[in-house]
């Protein structure tokens, strides 16, 4: 089944993109230790060769994330045999408040600075870069576990107030919505094109969510794309054909 499968892919997406993101901080810090000689005071911005070589990793990590996503949504498409993966995912992207990419880019900049004030550390404790990767790793994926994490600036480790707490988990769940939104898009349009009248929103799980609950059972007319309500949603579109009264 369609939905077995989007769950494969968004659950192999968050392995494929840990390894990805463990990746790039390995090379932003071994670029850091190039320029151990700024010590405390190191900045990406203390010199210029510095800062483009970061950004050039970063934006590369941004593309490599958004490039896998869509490979994946393009291929449970296909697998479909619908021929609009491209104007699905495309579709999503102009309907979410921020594109994939950009999301993914404003990950890379909260690393950036994360990774900025661990370097800085960095130096001033004589850790190794190797040591120096598995902390920032182990910090990411519980920030308040760090032995370090008092010397961050107040408020940099709290939600929404720069930062996610997990970077990880951000940049996983930012490819699967769009795994799964451009996906659950092309099912509409695939109902569309073959004369379905209407879809029933069905719950694709019983865990607890008030919103997904409250819209159980409900009948939507075809021109109200099914469109999930937060990350991770299982919820999906019951389409039919028969005529009838929204």
């Amino acid at each position: 089944m369609l939905n077995d499968r989007l769950i494969e892919s968004a659950a192999a997406f968050k392995k494929e993109s840990r390894s990805d993101f463990e990746k790039a901080v390995e090379a932003l810090i071994a670029l850091a230790f190039r320029f151990k000689y700024l010590g405390a005071d190191f900045l990406w911005t203390s010199d210029p060769v510095l800062e483009r070589e970061a950004n050039a990793i970063l934006r590369g990590l941004s593309d490599t994330l958004s490039q896998k996503a869509k490979a994946r949504a393009l291929a449970l498409m296909r697998e479909e045999g619908w021929d609009f993966g491209e104007d699905a995912w495309e579709d999503v992207n102009e309907r979410v408040d921020t594109p994939i990419l950009t999301r993914f880019d404003q990950q890379g900049s909260f690393l950036r600075e994360l990774l900025e004030i661990w370097v800085a550390l960095a130096f001033v404790e004589n850790i190794t870069p190797a040591y120096l990767k598995i902390l920032v790793i182990n910090h990411l994926a519980n920030p308040y576990a760090s032995r370090f994490w008092k010397g961050l600036p107040a408020g940099l480790l709290k939600h929404g107030k720069g930062y996610q707490r997990d970077l990880l988990n951000q940049i996983a769940l930012i490819g699967q919505d769009g795994i799964v939104g451009s996906v659950r898009m092309g099912e509409w349009m695939d109902a569309l094109g073959r004369g379905a009248t209407y879809w029933i929103w069905r719950r694709g799980s019983n865990y607890d969510c008030l919103r997904c609950e409250a819209n159980k059972g409900k009948r939507f007319p075809m021109d109200v794309p099914f469109f999930e309500l937060h990350a991770r949603c299982l919820c999906y579109a019951e389409y039919h054909y028969e005529p009838i009264e929204i």
